[in-house]
């Protein structure tokens, strides 16, 4: 624990250190992974964990995911 930092609430700890809450962290690691998961990178293989969405009707990129219901 740094050191005159106990008292203050989770938040303001947070803010006085520069640190990301546990919630924001963890959405980094999921995209992190996500992007090594459609590179192949890792070790699950992308057709087991989603497929690309081949809708060509909207603006975007070529790596959308389609979501499956």
């Amino acid at each position: 624990m740094v050191a005159g930092l106990k008292q203050l609430p989770y938040d303001q700890r947070l803010e006085v250190l520069s640190l990301w809450t546990l919630e924001e962290q963890r959405v980094r690691a999921d995209l992190i992974e996500v992007y090594k998961i459609i590179n192949g990178l890792s070790a699950v293989q992308f057709d087991s964990f989603s497929e690309l969405d081949t809708n060509t009707r909207t603006r975007g990129h070529s790596l959308k995911l389609k979501l499956s219901h």
